[in-house]
């Protein structure tokens, strides 16, 4: 066979042909640009980031809005160290995320030569696949090796590490006459879903539906037939229910006590009801979800079937048997009352009442997500959107950059809502080739985070303002100018009429700094249920 120039990159580009990415996201650097022309070549859909943090959350965001997965491209060394968020967020979610980091040769590692670290096991527990290319095998057992790894991105994120020795600029090839099966990403076959006989004999269910993908399909119907079979069925936004179809539990103890819940099913991701996990502790739990580990949301597991979410549920209510109703319509939500004074809460409310139908809603973490729970399950988001947020490691990583790629795939409106510490935390999604026209940010500035005045213990610290809410005097005018951001304010409810309708009808992508004072927003927040 002919000579080939950098084979392995040449093999990694032949398998993407087969996987087709939603997005490709690389990022500036040396050693990866054998990579990075043997998958340009493509043609494929892609982007560059500057950085890797930002980069591999907006990889996330396509493969989170796309269904499909999407890969991020590296160079050596700690670059690589800096997709480990976005991968143990996948790894959580569930969501397809390739990392491809190149690497230096064996031999030049731990030797002092630069960019060159352990790169073996930098995502340890946190990934589905991994293929550790070898420049010294064969080509077909790489890509054996290669090929079997991707087969994890079903379940969850995938690594391949890439050693690449100089010289590292031209295009790669492939010997002449090499022979390789054709690949392409298989998707498991369904499993048959037995429900157990301690469920059967249950006579208050509960299911739970966790962080539900759009991609996966609307479980609206199913839900619907588990709620005229007698179930009770607890959500959140990030389910995609409709508001009406299920109960925040969170809100609903008062008037119906936990002995009430006999078993428990969940299905899908991550639940926020910090409390009724308390309260629900020590029931019976059946967890259904693609693969482990299965969440012990109860300390009380008794029983999991891997089976990916939207066939379980759909099989759930094919085969559940009826129960009686009664139990079920007891259960009410407390009677929240909108506050009349400017606040984060105030706010919320009116963005959760006119956003248009349509839009694609990114919720940050800390207290976004939070006030997202709240207006959807008391009111609000009677429109038609998508709700998306990063819940699987629950971190402020990325929560720009991951919105920012989702936005890129879809081409659909897109809104993030987001404290001012996450929008300043992942200033770096702004350092992307290219920004999605339909995306509009609005940022809740009151100071610092908040979330921290919600919770007990850190209210009680002299640490408070210091450590905790990391209080402070900035805004994020000169921030947005930088990223490339129309910019606009408002503090009042006075500003808020002005610039809202402005905000809305602007073209993208824009950015919305909502000042508030602390102090209101936590009370508006506590007296919520109060007349």
């Amino acid at each position: 066979m002919a000579d080939a120039f950098q084979p392995l990159a040449a093999l990694v580009a032949r398998a993407l042909r087969g996987l087709s990415p939603a997005l490709t996201v690389y990022s500036p650097g040396s050693r990866n640009a054998p990579l990075m022309e043997a998958l340009t070549a493509l043609g494929q859909p892609s982007t560059t980031a500057l950085d890797e943090r930002a980069a591999a959350h907006i990889a996330l965001g396509a493969a989170v809005a796309s269904g499909q997965p999407a890969a991020a491209v590296c160079t050596s060394g700690t670059a690589g160290l800096n997709y480990a968020p976005a991968v143990a967020e996948a790894f959580y979610q569930r969501v397809p995320l390739l990392v491809i980091t190149a690497d230096r040769p064996a031999h030049l590692i731990d030797n002092g030569h630069g960019q060159s670290i352990r790169q073996q096991a930098m995502y340890e527990g946190h990934l589905r696949g991994q293929a550790l290319l070898d420049p010294t095998a064969s080509l077909e057992a790489q890509w054996a090796l290669l090929t079997q790894a991707l087969e994890g991105l079903a379940y969850g994120p995938v690594h391949v590490n890439v050693p690449l020795a100089e010289p590292l600029y031209g295009r790669p090839s492939l010997p002449e006459g090499l022979a390789l099966p054709e690949w392409t990403l298989h998707t498991p076959e369904a499993l048959e879903l037995i429900v157990p006989e301690w469920i059967k004999e249950a006579h208050r269910p509960l299911l739970i539906l966790g962080q539900w993908n759009p991609a996966w399909g609307s479980p609206q119907r199913a839900v619907n037939q588990l709620k005229q079979k007698g179930w009770l069925v607890a959500a959140e936004q990030l389910s995609q229910l409709e508001p009406s179809s299920a109960i925040h539990l969170e809100d609903a103890w008062e008037h119906a006590p936990a002995a009430r819940v006999d078993v428990v099913v969940t299905i899908g991701g991550a639940w926020i009801a910090k409390q009724s996990k308390k309260k629900l502790a020590g029931t019976p739990h059946w967890h259904i979800g693609p693969c482990a580990p299965h969440p012990d949301l109860f300390g009380s597991l008794k029983e999991a079937t891997d089976m990916f979410s939207m066939a379980g549920l759909q099989a759930l209510a094919a085969i559940s048997p009826s129960y009686e109703a009664d139990w079920a319509r007891i259960w009410r939500q407390r009677i929240a009352y909108s506050p009349e004074s400017w606040s984060d809460l105030w706010v919320h409310e009116q963005v959760a009442a006119q956003v248009p139908a349509g839009t694609d809603v990114h919720w940050a973490n800390s207290t976004s997500v939070r006030y997202g729970v709240h207006t959807w399950a008391h009111g609000g988001w009677k429109r038609e959107c998508r709700h998306f947020s990063n819940r699987g490691a629950s971190g402020i990583d990325g929560c720009s950059s991951t919105a920012l790629g989702s936005a890129l795939v879809t081409q659909m409106p897109t809104l993030l809502l987001t404290g001012e510490l996450a929008f300043f935390y992942d200033a770096n999604a702004w350092l992307t080739a290219r920004l999605p026209e339909q995306l509009k940010v609005i940022v809740f500035n009151n100071g610092g985070g908040n979330i921290f005045r919600w919770i007990e213990g850190p209210k009680q610290s002299e640490l408070l303002d210091s450590h905790f809410t990391w209080a402070h005097q900035r805004t994020c005018e000169h921030l947005a100018a930088h990223a490339g951001l129309n910019y606009s304010r408002a503090a009042s409810q006075e500003e808020w009429s002005q610039v809202w309708p402005a905000f809305l009808a602007q073209k993208g992508p824009v950015l919305l700094e909502v000042i508030t004072d602390s102090v209101a927003s936590e009370n508006a927040w506590k007296a919520r249920f109060q007349p």
